[in-house]
């Protein structure tokens, strides 16, 4: 296994400079396949289809991602290709609490690549439906500031309504109110710290009666900025 830190060195690497990627290994049908999951979708697995299109044998050294949540497995268990033959990589996306737009890269290496230069880089994207919305999902105020009071607003996109039905806050220095605008459908979070005179954080925890897990427990972040110097 590659460390953390290589692997993200690779995944921005590919975003900021993909020609630094090698391009000589096998020849993939889409390096990138999107796709939208159903709101309680706990799994989702995607088929990387490919080719061998060089006049030699190519063989798959190893695969990894930089995010534990992504896994693959190759067709039949199959490492080696010989050219014109075809095979297949599903990435396996475990996606947990995730919501919203989830991009991952899997990198994979075969026996000609070197460490640093991985031959294909595929993405996963995945939308998971956000049913219970909280915007902006972090608040900040700047250390000696005003320390004025500002508000999360909270939206429910889905065709029954999520009622909150406890909450708490992690930093006392962080008051809050919670106002119901519709019950189930829309509230609004008022924070107002006590003092801006150092920074700090905490977290406001929501926990809802909506029967899919991932939208049961959700959080917002309120934060007070170290200052300038």
């Amino acid at each position: 296994m590659r460390s953390i830190f290589s692997l993200i060195y690779l995944a921005l690497l590919t975003l900021l400079c993909p020609q630094a990627i090698g391009g000589t290994g096998l020849t993939f049908v889409s390096d990138r396949m999107s796709v939208t999951v159903k709101p309680d979708a706990k799994k989702v697995s995607l088929p990387f289809v490919f080719e061998n299109k060089t006049k030699r044998t190519i063989k798959i050294a190893s695969y990894d991602s930089a995010c534990s949540c992504i896994s693959a497995r190759i067709e039949k268990g199959k490492m080696a290709y010989e050219p014109g033959e075809k095979g297949k990589i599903v990435v396996d996306f475990a996606l947990g609490s995730f919501s919203g737009l989830q991009e991952k890269t899997l990198m994979l290496w075969t026996t000609d690549d070197t460490p640093e230069n991985p031959s294909s880089i595929l993405t996963s994207a995945i939308t998971i439906p956000v049913l219970f919305e909280i915007s902006p999902t972090t608040l900040f105020w700047e250390q000696n500031g005003e320390g004025k009071k500002q508000s999360l607003k909270i939206k429910v996109h889905n065709d029954k309504p999520i009622k909150i039905l406890k909450h708490s806050g992690t930093n006392k220095n962080f008051s809050y109110e919670i106002k119901t605008i519709r019950e189930g459908w829309e509230y609004e979070v008022v924070v107002t710290p006590q003092s801006v005179d150092s920074p700090g954080m905490g977290i406001i925890k929501l926990t809802t009666d909506s029967p899919i897990s991932r939208y049961q427990r959700q959080q917002a972040f309120v934060c007070v900025k170290r200052g300038k110097k």
